[in-house]
């Protein structure tokens, strides 16, 4: 959790401060050019003027058009003297304290939402503390004992009387910490039979005080809206013509923009995580009525899912959802394990965030040299040699995303059973991790590309930089080694029986290892060859414990990897279409599949589109091909609409964008929009209707028409 948040943070705010590099002041860049041709013409002067040293006597004897095109040293201070008087002082163009000023003005902002966030939520709700001559009273008490019951201090109870559904909400900062009851739940505290809900409910709000999870929350989704403000700011300031590459900060500013979609959505993967620990907390807590907490939490679960269908109804949870879908919140009250789990989700914003801060740290690597030495945090005498690009500055993610992606491996192997569901199963879903973070990487690198896909023939940044010079199988091979070396070190660690806590430091260190030695420059040159060796080591040995442990009962690994978040219902999707108008879908969607391939193709070749719209549409239409690729493979209805409508979504974006930018090029007028409208929309019912058709071939056997089951129940009768 708190590794997470750090991520967040550090890439929240590198990307604050490489806003200062392209938002010079035009009148600056106006005064240092001027002063620059003044210069220039001063010393044309003194060049004809000032007498040849002895030197330069030589030199002009033996070359017939000798010209003079460097100032002499005993002239330089001369003509520095005539520069400055005649030109003024040179300005110097400071872009530190322009990346200070964005960074304080991040870091104010978010502390002050921080302490401000939870009294707008008071004022705009209109909550009020329980007063002691009314019955809500009451609730205040009950909360109070539950509190103590738990071992958590006794929080500030408002509540809403306005609000009839049963619910609660836990939130406040540091020191001060709320919990809002419904008032539909502080009537059921007035019912006898629902008292046993109050407590569920209120047990689950008191579990994210105990995690600890509010101030995590509240800090990351603070610093958020500061980043968002400050991105719009700076947008708003590259139109006003004050900065001089202008151009150059808008586009900084829309990649920037795409990457706050991206640490909203890896919050609200976050978000969905400590709801499932918060669950588990009050799981725990004993019932007033002798029961169990859990059965209590699980029929609250299904009454939400039954009275929201639109949201928690469902089994499948948008991506982009602050809560878990009912299927997994029922599996981890079963299985707690399950709360810990690292979904490819997760694993995919992870990737993406690390691949776009790397290449934004890494491209202003050099910058940040020149800073350093201008301002005497480095000598000269300790940069070896002058480069491009300086790995050793990207550390800092870098050892905070290894310790998160191999924790998460951990996890996730523990949630599938660990050393007891060893087998192909577990290796198929390992691949499924490896392949969801060479997306996030390649996602990244899209979004913002950078020294991470720019092969350097006299410098290999990156470790496969020396076997291939394609970026995406490069991606590739690093994604899979990552998540394969922390398996078998996570396996091996299991399968020797090593404690948790020294399980945990190694996974984190190894984790921190892996990362970085896939930067070869980054490494210290004495001990490069000790991290690579220890690298390889760690993850053998590993291997080799597991061959060398015991393996369980057979039906101890059946039981394991059976684990699951539920099934669901399935029925049949097809469409009406029959015939040769269904085969002109399918071919409609074999064209639509291989388009979508070869875009994707083109993309991770160069990872270099023209323009962020361009890139944006490109990747809508991918991703629009995926979602109806992984809807025809959905396990349940839930899951096979939700793809549904998250690809139709990707591609209403990805047309949109499209749209603007051609109209903004003058390439198609709006009619000719309108008349494209008609294709399109027949392009989504293909491919909806191909996919529901290989959905029913692969649910088929066990599944028949409505019409034939009732016909067979006719024969039988």
């Amino acid at each position: 959790m708190f590794l997470r948040a750090l991520l967040f943070w550090l890439t929240l705010t590198v990307a604050a401060g490489a806003i200062a590099f392209p938002a010079e002041p035009a009148e600056h860049a106006r005064g240092a050019w001027a002063h620059t041709r003044c210069a220039n013409e001063v010393r044309e002067v003194y060049l004809e003027l000032l007498p040849l040293t002895p030197d330069e006597e030589e030199r002009a004897a033996e070359l017939r058009f000798w010209r003079r095109d460097v100032v002499p040293d005993v002239y330089r201070a001369e003509v520095n003297r005539a520069v400055e008087q005649r030109c003024h002082q040179q300005p110097v163009d400071r872009p530190e304290h322009r990346a200070a000023l964005a960074v304080a003005a991040l870091a104010g902002g978010a502390l002050l939402l921080y302490w401000l966030l939870p009294h707008l939520s008071i004022r705009c709700r209109r909550l009020k503390a329980a007063d002691p001559r009314e019955p809500p009273r009451a609730v205040d008490i009950a909360v109070h004992d539950l509190a103590a019951v738990a071992g958590v201090n006794a929080p500030t109870v408002l509540v809403n009387v306005v609000d009839t559904s049963v619910n609660a909400v836990a939130f406040g900062h540091r020191g001060r910490r709320y919990i809002e009851v419904s008032g539909g739940l502080a009537d059921k505290l007035r019912l006898s039979s629902g008292r046993d809900v109050f407590e569920a409910l209120v047990s689950h709000e008191l579990g994210h005080i105990r995690n600890r999870d509010l101030d995590v929350t509240l800090a990351v989704t603070a610093l958020w809206w500061g980043f968002v403000a400050l991105v719009a700011g700076a947008f708003c300031l590259s139109l006003t013509g004050y900065a001089d590459h202008a151009t150059s900060l808008r586009e900084l500013c829309l990649r920037l923009a795409l990457l706050t979609g991206v640490v909203y959505a890896a919050r609200n993967s976050f978000l969905q995580s400590r709801e499932l620990h918060a669950d588990r907390f009050a799981a725990s807590c004993p019932s007033s009525s002798g029961g169990t907490t859990r059965e209590v939490l699980d029929d609250i679960v299904c009454t939400l899912a039954g009275s929201r269908p639109g949201r928690a109804g469902e089994t499948s949870a948008w991506p982009f959802g602050t809560h878990p879908s009912l299927a997994r919140r029922r599996a981890a009250l079963v299985r707690p394990v399950l709360a810990d789990e690292f979904t490819g989700w997760e694993l995919t914003l992870i990737g993406c965030l690390c691949s776009f801060a790397v290449n934004l740290v890494l491209g202003h690597s050099f910058e940040l040299m020149m800073l350093a030495l201008r301002t005497g945090l480095l000598d000269l005498a300790d940069v070896s040699t002058l480069r491009p690009v300086y790995a050793w500055t990207a550390l800092p993610f870098l050892l905070v995303a290894g310790p998160v992606v191999a924790l998460g491996v951990r996890y996730s192997i523990l949630a599938w059973g660990g050393l007891p569901a060893l087998g192909l199963h577990m290796a198929a879903r390992l691949a499924g991790l490896a392949a969801c973070l060479w997306a996030g990487l390649c996602l990244g690198c899209l979004i913002y590309p950078g020294p991470i896909t720019r092969r350097d023939d006299k410098t290999a940044l990156m470790l496969w930089h020396a076997f291939t010079g394609t970026p995406a199988l490069g991606l590739a091979l690093t994604s899979a080694a990552v998540i394969a070396f922390c398996a078998l070190l996570t396996l091996g660690c299991e399968a020797v029986r090593l404690r948790r806590s020294p399980t945990m430091a190694l996974t984190a260190a190894y984790g921190a290892l892996i990362v970085v030695v896939g930067f070869p420059t980054a490494l210290p040159a004495g001990a490069a060859v000790y991290l690579r060796a220890s690298a390889l080591a760690l993850p053998l040995a590993g291997a080799l414990g597991l061959l060398t442990a015991r393996r369980p009962p057979r039906a101890m690994r059946r039981r394991a990897s059976g684990a699951g978040y539920g099934t669901g219902s399935v029925t049949l999707a097809s469409s009406p279409m029959r015939g040769l108008l269904r085969l002109l879908c399918h071919f409609v969607t074999l064209g639509m599949t291989a388009g979508a391939i070869s875009t994707a193709a083109r993309l991770l070749s160069d990872f270099a589109p023209s323009s962020l719209f361009t890139l944006v549409s490109q990747l809508g239409f991918v991703l629009y091909g995926c979602g109806m690729a992984s809807a025809a493979l959905a396990p349940h209805d839930t899951v096979f609409r939700r793809r549904t409508q998250t690809a139709v979504s990707c591609l209403a974006a990805a047309g949109l964008l499209l749209t603007v930018q051609l109209l903004a090029e003058g390439r198609v007028t709006p009619w000719l929009v309108l008349i494209l409208l008609g294709p399109t929309a027949g392009m989504v019912i293909a491919s909806a209707t191909s996919a529901a058709a290989l959905y029913d071939l692969r649910h088929r056997s066990g599944h028949a028409p409505v019409k034939a089951r009732a016909a067979a129940a006719r024969r039988v009768s």
